[in-house]
């Protein structure tokens, strides 16, 4: 989430009755957010996958499925977590894509690891702290109740569910590396906002990622 632009424009800007809604470009901006990052993740998959489909082409496919269900549940639902509360707040609040983090998305997964900088949630309106701090915290807590979920299936139907298990990965990775209390990721805001609650998320993600590589 980035809301570093709050005092360049109208702070008392108010979307009427605090509607969820998305604009024509944001939709396009999400759009080639959530395939690029699917198609870095599938060059990611790619490498290590065998036997999974009847040929390279067949393979690939499926896998684009797979990564493009990651992105969704992952850095998609995050960003959405971020909109929807800012939104509740009456606040502008869109997605916008940035262009050279994608294109670094590709360029890092063709040397087989990953590591992007998609977009962000951008926001403006009438944000005092401690609504940037719950909007902030929105993001993490998003990705952490959807590795609780996994989680919880993994435990309940075990090792077969691969997909599941990377999900798990992400979303306790993602959240966790958004605490980092560091401008301008949300740990910072939410830091700022209440310590304790902070601390608090905090812990949360680290359970989770311990529960992954000890447990899981």
């Amino acid at each position: 989430m980035d809301i570093d632009g709050l005092r360049r424009v109208d702070p008392g800007y108010r979307e009427p009755r605090g509607r969820i809604r998305f604009s024509r470009t944001e939709a396009m901006h999400i759009a080639a957010a959530v395939i690029v990052l699917s198609v870095a993740f599938t060059m990611i998959l790619y490498r290590g996958s065998s036997g999974i489909g009847s040929s390279a082409a067949e393979t690939a496919a499926v896998l684009f499925g797979v990564s493009l269900v990651l992105v969704v549940c992952s850095f998609l639902m995050h960003e959405f977590g971020h909109k929807f509360v800012a939104q509740r707040y009456r606040a502008w609040s869109e997605f916008r894509a940035y262009p050279y983090g994608l294109l670094m998305a590709l360029a890092f997964s063709a040397m087989g690891f990953l590591f992007a900088a998609p977009g962000a949630v951008y926001i403006r309106g009438n944000i005092d702290v401690r609504r940037n701090g719950v909007i902030s915290l929105a993001g993490p807590a998003v990705n952490f109740a959807i590795c609780a979920a996994g989680i919880l299936v993994l435990l309940l139907a075990g090792d077969a569910w691969g997909v599941v298990r990377l999900l798990v990965y992400l979303n306790a990775f993602l959240g966790l590396f958004n605490m980092i209390p560091v401008a301008p990721l949300d740990g910072s805001k939410i830091l700022a906002w209440d310590v304790r609650i902070y601390v608090s998320a905090a812990a949360v993600g680290a359970a989770e990622m311990a529960a992954y590589f000890l447990w899981l």
